[in-house]
């Protein structure tokens, strides 16, 4: 596990268990609201590839079949559905034709959201925590999900994998789906590439994965080992990186103040670094940053997984849904 750029006081690694729930203090946090949900419900989550075989969903297929969307003609021949002869066709040309339209398919969405004590993270209370941002990215992903009438699961993981909302389907799973999500707490370690193999071997067929995570576990190499395993097994991969600004530019913490002798903490695993911070300190860790960040986007381009990364400044109805539709992942 790396350690976190800068300290959180008094934070300690915890024995992984899995996500609780809150069931009493302060209400749940807010995640939506309802001017959002409405800017969602215009919106199409999208696949490269055509990966599911149902027939309930509203993405469109290859496939012709007897849907109310039309798609193109057909001479008629025996075996066909008479009700579907167009009468029209028959009247100007002489000659039967049969309708054809276009048979929707349904997406098996999963989501692996990271609730490691490691995503429970800011670098200032005005902004939200990793955990938040990851949240609100599920979410949102996951109502464009249902409210197209794809199968979605959601598993949060930690060093284990936790009890998963779904697989369920259809808009009136959509609040719950939502209150799921904001009564989620953040608990224990990371073992990213063991989550992946561990979820991938108990499906029975591939889908959608969106992987949002912080990816402070396992070396890129090893992440890129299993997103080539489910490529070869037909997935189709999404990569949602979260940051934070402070781990991207140090100068961002405390509003680019000089930092003193200062201990970092692994918030997972309790490891602490004491160091000064100096400009010849702080320009080494951007060049590690800046080296394991493009490993981490070579490994997914070479894997065929999309790539991004959000920063949690980022104002998520404006700049992160945009970014979404820029990079083909909704419409």
């Amino acid at each position: 596990m790396r350690l976190m750029p800068f300290p959180r006081p008094g934070r300690q690694g915890v024995a992984p268990h899995p996500p609780r729930t809150r069931l009493a203090g302060p209400e749940p946090e807010r995640l939506f609201d309802e001017e959002l949900l409405a800017r969602l419900r215009r919106l199409v989550l999208l696949s490269r590839h055509s990966i599911a075989e149902g027939l309930a969903g509203e993405h469109r297929s290859r496939r012709r079949g007897s849907s109310p969307e039309f798609a193109d003609f057909k001479s008629y021949s025996q075996g066909d559905d008479y009700r579907r002869i167009d009468w029209n066709t028959y009247a100007r040309f002489g000659g039967l034709f049969v309708r054809l339209s276009e048979v929707t398919t349904e997406f098996d969405i999963h989501i692996l959201l990271d609730a490691s004590e490691s995503m429970n993270w800011t670098m200032s209370p005005l902004l939200p925590t990793k955990f938040t941002y990851a949240r609100r990215t599920a979410g949102a992903l996951g109502y464009v999900s249902l409210w197209h009438f794809d199968r979605l699961a959601i598993a949060p993981f930690g060093a284990v994998l936790a009890p998963r909302f779904g697989p369920v389907q259809g808009r009136a799973n959509a609040i719950p789906m939502l209150r799921y999500l904001e009564g989620l707490a953040p608990y224990g370690a990371t073992d990213l590439p063991t989550v992946l193999e561990t979820y991938l071997r108990s499906r029975r067929r591939p889908g959608l994965l969106v992987l949002i995570s912080d990816l402070l576990s396992g070396e890129p190499e090893q992440i890129g080992a299993q997103l080539r395993k489910q490529r070869a097994e037909g997935w189709q991969t999404i990569v949602v990186h979260i940051v934070d600004p402070a781990e991207l530019d140090p100068a961002a913490l405390e509003g680019g103040a000089r930092i003193g002798a200062t201990e970092l903490i692994d918030v997972e695993l309790g490891d602490r670094l004491r160091l000064t911070p100096t400009a010849a300190v702080a320009e080494r860790y951007r060049t590690a940053l800046q080296g394991w960040l493009s490993e981490i986007e070579e490994v997914c381009e070479r894997e065929e997984a999309e790539y991004l990364r959000l920063e949690t400044g980022w104002p998520f109805e404006s700049i992160v849904l945009r970014l979404l539709h820029e990079r083909g992942v909704v419409a």
